[in-house]
């Protein structure tokens, strides 16, 4: 018989009703694990992390909007986050926010890894296109045109901003975090924190910082 919560109606009726109300957070069924994961969706592992998201389903421990309001832990708590292209879809200046929250939450000595869309592959890619390399961006074949799908990088999916290395270097850097570094994939220092997606790992950046 098919659980009641695997209903889509019912996942954003739950959604809708404990969405950032810290007194749906239970802390100490979690309190053993050590690393957050911001944006998890349905790949949820909830034997290593913190599973947090603006949808809820279950598996998800922490159904939160990280735009509206601060994370509902206490400083020092983690000792990694995880983050899958999640940072694209909110503004620069919600982004700023949430890197500073993640140097909060962090403990010394703590890392973050970020998934995000690589901006500059994709213009590197456009540019040898134009200077006649037989190159293609990823999912081009769904667009009209190269520039189309440039285009869509920007726009579809609710993205807010593309990054590339050196713009998320500098904010990492502004809120403290040191060690900043461009990884690559399955590839960093924390083995717990590698769990990146094999279908994004033709268009990702990948970033990691400490405290």
């Amino acid at each position: 018989m098919r659980a009641i919560t695997s209903y889509t109606k019912v996942q954003i009726f739950i959604g809708a009703l404990i969405r950032g109300r810290a007194c749906f957070v239970s802390a100490e069924s979690f309190k053993h694990l050590d690393y957050l994961d911001v944006g998890c969706g349905p790949f949820v592992n909830q034997n290593v992390f913190v599973n947090l998201d603006w949808e809820w389903r279950p598996g998800v421990q922490v159904c939160w909007d990280i735009v509206k309001r601060a994370y509902p832990f206490p400083e020092n708590r983690f000792q990694g986050i995880y983050t899958e292209h999640c940072l694209e879809h909110i503004s620069l200046d919600d982004l700023k926010k949430n890197l500073a929250e993640f140097y909060r939450l962090l403990k010394p000595g703590g890392r973050v890894r970020i998934v995000v869309p690589d901006g500059e592959l994709y213009f590197d890619l456009y540019q040898r296109q134009k200077q006649g390399e037989n190159v293609k961006m990823p999912y081009q074949e769904f667009y009209v045109s190269p520039m189309a799908r440039i285009n869509g990088l920007f726009r579809n999916h609710g993205h807010q901003f593309i990054h590339d290395f050196n713009t998320m270097r500098i904010l990492l850097a502004e809120v403290g975090f040191k060690d900043i570094a461009k990884c690559s994939f399955m590839q960093g220092v924390d083995p717990a924190l590698l769990k990146d997606s094999e279908y994004r790992r033709n268009e990702s950046l990948y970033v990691e910082a400490s405290k």
